[in-house]
């Protein structure tokens, strides 16, 4: 019968155990200067080598003939089927009150063959309430040829008092280097023609878990050709490659929603993972960031720089900020969601928008045939696209009269009420005429209402001025979905938490004033960009 690698490949002693040299260090010396302690918390991430390393340790403690740290393999304590000192409990399905009542009366049993009777609990954070405290008094004091050693994955869940009372060691999860030269060594030995670049990929994926990455060699194994590629790793877990990526990346910078949603398709039909895909897309986005901006950092375990060339030269600084920032703030979302690929196709269409509002903001670069000369001229765009002009002066004074009547007459049920109406602003991303309004009303939080006005608030200035600039239509967008009309104005986190703090300590007070100011005389439109397409000459040729 075939034997899985991660069960073939298991360590066996302490010196086969890959990324845990501090753990391994402390409890090689522990033997070596016998002082063991009586309970052992092994916290970690999943694939770390927890219970190999509890299993490891329990052999050591018991071994005969014991040799520079080594089990020497043949005595009875180091058999893995004939030695009944080492107990293995899984707490997951041995998680009641009895079980632990009846294992308090094996503990009194001496060893049958070695120096202490080991017990192994795996994923004890399952024991309930009572379980823990019936363990309690035997893990503070058991018997002196007892050990036990406690394995979790979720070590906040164990009580205090359990803690307290064992050594902890936590279990960190393995580097990329280390895999991959672990997995090389499988390979070899087992005969496997697979490339570098697949091994690494296969360490990269398998987020720090040595079991997992050994796992997924064995499955690309059974899936690969005469050499396994780092495609066929990809095919295997529906990942993309760097490719791929970038070709994503550039049709979200170009626009092109067409092509990307025929893309969301057939990644849906292929059966890939929306969540994952996103997590993909935003570590592409945060390597391109980090390859523009500390190119000396840049290390080839992102993949080589020919893959990020075009995108490098595409996207600024900023545009990356807002795919990474629009990308995660959906990516929760997505992990409760029932329909996540909604969920992606909104967030493209949200950076979409704000494409849109960049482009609107700089002006568009265009060329004019006039008398067979090109004329490379700056535009602005036509009147009804182009944001207004703010008088900052007024909207300033607009902005504090917003926020004071809104917290004269501040309603906490107000807020909750239409929090639960707000995400109807979903069902407008697709309609033209409110799209690009829905869209920055989302990228914002209602942190504060009353039956007039809203107080929204933004995780940075530029979002929130976006906001105030296109205020008439959004109030109109608002109204669309509450079906009520509010005046509405925004402000960023760090002057919010200034006022929120005010309000809440009462060092202000708020009554209210008349409104009585035309937001027509606050954004003014720049006439001049309709008519004069010809004023700023650049370049003849």
């Amino acid at each position: 019968m075939y034997q899985a690698l991660y069960r073939k490949y298991r360590p066996k002693t302490l010196d086969d155990v890959y990324g845990q040299d501090v753990i391994v260090k402390i409890l090689k010396n522990a033997i070596t200067n016998d002082k063991i302690s009586h309970a052992f918390l092994f916290a970690g991430p999943r694939g770390t080598g927890k219970t190999s390393v509890a299993k490891i340790f329990a052999t050591m403690v018991n071994c005969e003939k014991l040799k520079n740290n080594k089990p020497c393999g043949k005595c009875v304590s180091c058999s893995q089927t004939n030695n009944s000192d080492i107990i293995e409990i899984d707490a997951a399905s041995n998680n009641g009150v009895d079980e632990i009542r009846e294992l308090k009366n094996k503990v009194t049993l001496v060893p049958a063959y070695g120096k202490y009777k080991v017990y192994i609990i795996d994923e004890v954070h399952m024991l309930t309430t009572g379980a823990f405290n019936a363990l309690l008094k035997t893990l503070e004091e058991p018997p002196k040829h007892v050990i036990f050693i406690l394995a979790t994955t979720d070590p906040q869940r164990i009580p205090d008092t359990i803690l307290s009372r064992c050594q902890r060691f936590d279990f960190k999860k393995i580097s990329e280097n280390n895999i991959t030269k672990r997995l090389k060594e499988i390979a070899e030995k087992e005969n496997i023609n697979i490339s570098d670049d697949a091994l690494f990929e296969i360490a990269t994926l398998s987020d720090g878990g040595m079991r997992d990455s050994i796992s997924m060699l064995d499955q690309a194994v059974s899936y690969g050709g005469e050499k396994i590629e780092i495609e066929d790793i990809h095919s295997i877990n529906g990942t993309l490659t760097f490719k791929s990526l970038e070709e994503l990346v550039l049709l979200i910078k170009k626009q092109k929603i067409d092509k990307l949603f025929k893309k969301i398709d057939a990644f849906n039909d292929e059966g890939k993972n929306f969540v994952k895909l996103t997590e993909e897309i935003i570590s592409y986005l945060r390597n391109l960031l980090i390859l523009k901006q500390a190119p000396e950092y840049f290390d080839s375990k992102y993949g080589s720089k020919d893959y990020y060339k075009k995108a490098e030269t595409e996207l600024s600084n900023k545009e990356i900020l807002h795919y990474i920032d629009t990308f995660n703030d959906n990516l929760m979302r997505m992990k409760n969601s029932n329909t996540p690929k909604l969920l992606l196709e909104l967030s493209l269409i949200k950076i979409m928008n704000f494409n849109d509002a960049i482009t609107e903001k700089k002006g568009n670069i265009k060329e004019i045939d006039i008398s067979k000369k090109v004329v490379t001229s700056k535009i602005e765009p036509n009147k009804e696209k182009v944001a207004a002009k703010i008088d900052n002066d007024k909207m300033v004074e607009l902005k504090n009269l917003r926020i004071n009547n809104t917290l004269a007459q501040f309603k906490k049920r107000k807020v909750l009420d239409l929090n639960k109406k707000i995400d109807g602003l979903n069902n407008l991303l697709l309609d033209p005429d409110y799209s690009k309004y829905a869209s920055i009303i989302l990228d914002g939080t209602l942190k504060a209402a009353s039956d007039e006005y809203l107080i929204f608030v933004y995780p940075n200035e530029r979002i929130s001025e976006l906001f105030n600039q296109n205020i008439l239509e959004i109030e109109k967008t608002i109204t669309k979905v509450f079906e009520n009309a509010y005046k509405v104005i925004s402000t960023d986190i760090n002057d919010w938490e200034t006022i929120k703090n005010d309000f809440n300590s009462k060092k202000k007070t708020y009554s209210y004033i008349e409104d009585n100011i035309k937001i027509e005389d606050i954004l003014k439109d720049d006439a001049k960009s309709e008519f004069s397409i010809f004023e700023d000459i650049i370049e003849y040729k």
